[in-house]
């Protein structure tokens, strides 16, 4: 796929795609005679594509009539106006209707999940400073990688090259600082995109000039600090801090690079750097849950509880085509080792404690198996004090889903015995039939295609159940003999 002739152009006709969800919450809130400006800033705050198109057009009126942008979303909304939101926002392009090629629209989820992680971590680290004009740097960091997400639509093989660039860089550059002692600018999406572009015969400098015309993006908030004297040196600052750990943290939560930018932000924040990763942890878990149910879009879903080290990897870099060898998620993990043989295991002044973790060791074995032969979804499931059990992570070769949110405990008396015994157990047209009656109701569409599951702990105590399926016959065995070396 090559991209359209005059792209500059072509990007200020042709809006970016919005996710579904944040479509049809903005409609139904535009339903009402007279739209919650504020509910419907809600909706907007949660996609780039959409707040990019309301603030672009907010933009553009106002330097016809030479008067000063605006700098967040419900002033813009406030310029507009609530017909032209009735006209304008449901025709936005739909995500889902517009990207049909399963691996271009994970890249793309993949790159709004960026501007989005980016945006509440700014917002939440200039609100721990006692800062109030924190909303255009929001904005700014929201709207940081309209470029990538432009490219993912319109040409995904250069977005891939450009984010496989960036993966190779941070990776090379963590194994040789593994003292964390600095943090150096070791990885950068945006100057991998600029090289990407160029051998395409674009400058980045111009399209973004282009852009910021109509979309009023971060480059001119940080240049016109003479018309927005609030948005100081440590603005900037921050914004790169967000944007990277918004990168970095889809390779662990306990990558070297996340230490490293940990203690660079806690001197932001004028906190140490246990207190700065506690602030970062909280916000990334209340943000895990309220965007729970959007497949590929929160990395928080790598970090469970930190506490005990347990981390999810999110997204696989085989959902957005990226070849494993190079980008794995923890590709640093030589890096870590030879470390380790110094610190032997010692925390880090982040509070983080590197080395191999049992949350790594599990990512390291679900990688393993979603490249096995017949492997098509996996689940884990929490512990259920009560009568359920609700799933925590979830992956999907094919993005369908069969194994359920839940599971109803008291109708499935099989797993309680497994989990009691650490026993696994592989569910096939053998033993299916006589089975059945021992599982819950929602599991038997994934019985069907066969079904492995596998009670996990740690020195004896359990802390998770995976479940696998799709294998049967000799897959299941291959599923079993990876998940005897976790």
């Amino acid at each position: 796929m090559t991209l359209p002739e005059n792209w500059s152009e072509y990007l200020l006709d042709h809006p970016l795609p919005v996710r579904r969800e944040i479509h049809q919450g903005m409609c139904r809130e535009l339903l009402n005679e007279s739209p919650d400006f504020p509910r419907l800033v809600g909706w907007l705050r949660r996609d780039p594509a959409a707040a990019s198109m309301v603030l672009g057009a907010a933009a553009s009126g106002q330097r016809k009539r030479e008067r000063s942008a605006p700098h967040n979303l419900e002033h813009a909304l406030s310029l507009l106006g609530s017909n032209w939101a009735r006209n304008q926002l449901p025709q936005l392009p739909i995500l889902e209707n517009t990207l049909t090629d399963e691996v271009q629209r994970a890249g793309y989820l993949a790159a709004s999940s960026r501007a989005i992680r980016a945006a509440r971590l700014t917002e939440t680290w200039l609100i721990e400073r006692r800062e109030t004009g924190y909303e255009m740097v929001t904005v700014a960091a929201l709207l940081h990688n309209l470029v990538e997400l432009a490219l993912w639509r319109d040409a995904p093989e250069l977005a891939r090259q450009a984010l496989a660039i960036a993966r190779k860089h941070l990776i090379d550059s963590s194994r040789e600082q593994v003292d964390g002692s600095k943090i150096e600018p070791c990885f950068s999406l945006g100057r991998a995109f600029d090289v990407v572009l160029d051998q395409a015969g674009i400058d980045m400098s111009g399209l973004e000039t282009a852009l910021t015309e109509r979309y009023y993006l971060p480059v001119m908030l940080l240049a016109e600090e003479a018309s927005i004297p609030v948005l100081g040196a440590h603005h900037q600052s921050i914004l790169v801090l967000a944007r990277r750990l918004a990168f970095a943290s889809e390779f662990g939560w306990y990558h070297a690079v996340i230490q490293r930018l940990t203690v660079t932000i806690a001197e932001q924040l004028h906190r140490s750097p246990q207190a700065a990763w506690r602030v970062t942890v909280k916000k990334t878990l209340a943000d895990a849950r309220e965007f729970a149910q959007i497949p590929l879009y929160h990395p928080g879903h790598m970090l469970v509880q930190q506490a005990d080290g347990r981390d999810l990897l999110w997204p696989l870099t085989a959902d957005y085509g990226l070849d494993d060898d190079d980008n794995g998620c923890h590709a640093t993990s030589s890096a870590t080792d030879s470390a380790s043989d110094t610190a032997s295991a010692k925390t880090t002044a982040t509070g983080i404690t590197p080395g191999t973790t049992p949350g790594r060791q599990l990512g390291d074995t679900i990688r393993q198996l979603s490249r096995l032969a017949g492997v098509e979804e996996i689940a884990l499931y929490e512990n259920g004090e009560d009568s359920l059990s609700k799933r925590r992570f979830h992956w999907s070769r094919s993005g369908d889903v069969t194994l359920p949110e839940q599971l109803a405990l008291r109708q499935f008396p099989l797993l309680s015995r497994l989990q009691s015994r650490l026993e696994t157990l592989g569910i096939d047209a053998q033993n299916r039939e006589r089975l059945t009656p021992h599982l819950a109701p929602n599991l038997d569409q994934a019985a069907r295609s066969g079904l492995v599951i596998a009670p996990l702990a740690v020195d004896g105590t359990l802390i998770s159940t995976l479940f696998v399926r799709g294998p049967q016959g000799e897959q299941q065995r291959e599923v079993m003999a990876a998940l005897d070396q976790t």
